[in-house]
């Protein structure tokens, strides 16, 4: 049976939100014409009032919590988000996406103690270096995660500088396979939850 989310995110968006009035990512023409890009030399110049930092924390869209170890390590580091432009281009998102990471990010920066909190656009690589080199940072610092966007852009901020990819703390502890979802709940529930998942207040199963 093929998985009917198995589509891009512009069919998926016409699929579960027919009926909705919000536009699509793909930006019109008109709202084409006035996306600013920000060049190399743009990342300076708005750089020139800020106060240097040694450390840069890279905060990618599979790491947006106060709980992300890379931020707790590092509250005086600068802090950046780079929504990936060439990425974006290629599979657009969907409006809703969109908004929902843009008011997880406004929420994240609001509470942060980090002096420096900016939202970049464009290829990650380039803007988080460019951003380094302008602070004078000399480590980037990010949470572990598989996404290969993630990986792929830590391999390449190596070739230039150091990393420092701090480990997400797990989950729970299960060393076995589960064979069903539910069975795999009610083994782990006791460590996530604090009491069996067949618990329930005021009564005994």
């Amino acid at each position: 049976m093929k998985c009917p989310f198995d589509a891009d995110y512009p069919i998926l968006q016409h699929r579960l939100f027919a009926g909705s009035s919000a536009p699509m990512a793909t930006p019109t023409p008109a709202a084409e014409s006035k996306r600013v890009e920000l060049s190399a030399t743009d990342i300076v110049k708005r750089l020139e009032t800020l106060a240097p930092a040694s450390d840069l924390v890279w905060v990618h869209d599979a790491a947006m919590s106060w709980e992300d170890p890379a931020l707790k390590a590092n509250p005086d580091a600068a802090v950046a988000f780079v929504f990936d432009e060439p990425a974006l281009r290629a599979e657009p998102w969907a409006y809703h996406r969109l908004a929902f990471v843009l008011e997880g990010l406004e929420d994240l920066f609001e509470h942060l103690p980090n002096p420096t909190k900016l939202v970049l656009v464009g290829d990650p690589v380039e803007q988080l270096a460019v951003l380094a080199n302008a602070l004078g940072a000399s480590t980037v610092h990010l949470s572990e995660h598989p996404n290969p966007t993630v990986l792929e852009t830590t391999i390449q901020l190596r070739k230039s500088r150091r990393v420092v990819v701090h480990s997400r703390p797990g989950f729970a502890e299960y060393p076995l396979e589960p064979k069903r979802f539910s069975r795999y709940g009610e083994l782990v529930a006791p460590q996530v939850l604090g009491y069996p998942s067949n618990t329930r207040a005021g009564s005994e199963h």
